[in-house]
């Protein structure tokens, strides 16, 4: 019987510890926050700048439209892309 509230004690004192662990981690969490990369990988992905507007965007997210002198141009829209044809 004794060792049954001895083990159940040092239950007690590892999930008191244990909370008391996160709470101070997450108490550190909101006075010092990680610097976390938008991008897992080790590798930033990559800026273009929209051709139109200079707007600068991640490389998957631009629309893109290859010119023909080999040269690949980027776009922010489909409306930046239009405009650009038009000019």
């Amino acid at each position: 019987m004794l060792k049954l509230l001895f083990f159940l004690f040092l239950l007690f004192l590892f999930v008191t510890l244990y909370s008391f662990k996160k709470r101070v981690d997450n108490i550190l969490d909101a006075i010092f926050p990680k610097k976390h990369a938008p991008n897992s990988s080790k590798h930033p992905e990559e800026l273009v700048q929209c051709a139109t507007c200079g707007v600068y965007l991640p490389k998957h997210a631009a629309v893109k439209k290859i010119k023909f002198n080999g040269e690949i141009v980027y776009f922010c829209s489909v409306e930046c892309k239009k405009n650009y044809k038009k000019g």
